[in-house]
Formats: C-alpha cells, structure tokens, sequence
C-alpha cells in the first residue's frame, strides 16, 4: 500500500512526539544522575551547618543509593502493573519534594528524610528510559539509543561538577538543593 502526505505526517507527528518524550526521560535520568554525585560538593558546607561527621556524610551520601536500588524494584513491578507514564509520574514528585525538603532542612535528620525521597524519587529513572526505548523504538536501534541515553544521563554528572560548584559557592548548599 503506497504512502500518502497524510501517513508520512502522521508517521513525523508520531516520530516527534516520541522524541520528546524521551527527552522528557532522559532530563529525569540525567537530575537522578545529577542526585547521585551532589554530596560531594556540598559536603563542607553540610559538615558546618549541622556539624555532622564524616561518618554521618557518608551514611547521607550511601541512603540516596540504598533508597534508590530498593525502590527501583518495586517501579519495575509497578512499570509492568501500571504502566511507565503512571509509575513515573508517581515517583517523580517523591525527588523534587526531597530536594525542597534538604534545601529547607532544619536538621541532619530532615536532610535525611530528603535524600530518601529523593532516592526513591530518582529510582525509575534510567528503567523508565529502556523500557521506552524497548516498546517504542526498532530493535536494531537499542544498543544507539540505549547509549545515547547513558551520554545524556552522563550530563546530570557533569551538572554536579562546576556549574553546581558555582550555585553552591554563591548561595550555600542549600542553593545546589534548589537549583
């Protein structure tokens, strides 16, 4: 059956709006990679404001991934039961309420409570973008576009680096949270 204009259109309409929602995931991949390494360059300024040990930034820093890893198994479960648009827009708010509840933290254990939103928050993030890839994309284009996905993911890590150095130096840690 030969092509018209109105499937050609309708077929770019489609190709469009699945870029962009894979875009929409992959910006959601690259803030939880972004979470993963923000420790590091708050860690002076977490260590003065509650006094905290090394020990205690450390049990911080390891609750995002602990929460993380635990709760990802459960998206799974709830990807393949409910679907990824509602699993991820469930989880999803869980991160940007931690990070609010860290940046307005009055003590080391309301930044805790945080880091465990966040981490749960955080955990469909990269399942999500495979999975959407898996269902909406050919299959011989899955090692491309599961590699292309790392590369964005990749810049939440580079976020973590100088631009939040900066946020973090001008306004507190508290900024590097809120930002």
């Amino acid at each position: 059956m030969p092509e018209t204009p109105s499937t050609t259109s309708h077929r770019s309409v489609l190709q469009r709006q699945l870029w962009i929602m894979l875009l929409a995931l992959l910006s959601g991949f690259a803030l939880s990679q972004a979470f993963r390494t923000i420790t590091a360059i708050l860690a002076q300024g977490l260590q003065q404001d509650f006094g905290i040990s090394a020990s205690s930034l450390g049990a911080f820093a390891g609750l995002f991934g602990l929460s993380f890893g635990i709760a990802q198994l459960l998206m799974g479960i709830g990807m393949d039961l409910y679907g990824l648009r509602r699993t991820v827009l469930c989880a999803f708010p869980f991160a940007t309420l931690g990070a609010m509840v860290s940046a307005a933290a009055p003590s080391y254990g309301w930044l805790m409570l945080g880091q465990l939103m966040i981490g749960v928050g955080c955990s469909p993030a990269f399942l999500a973008c495979t999975i959407f890839i898996a269902r909406h994309f050919p299959a011989e284009r899955f090692a491309f576009f599961s590699g292309l996905s790392m590369g964005v993911g990749g810049l939440g890590l580079l976020f973590t680096g100088s631009p939040l150095a900066w946020v973090v130096e001008a306004g507190g840690w508290r900024s590097g949270f809120g930002c």
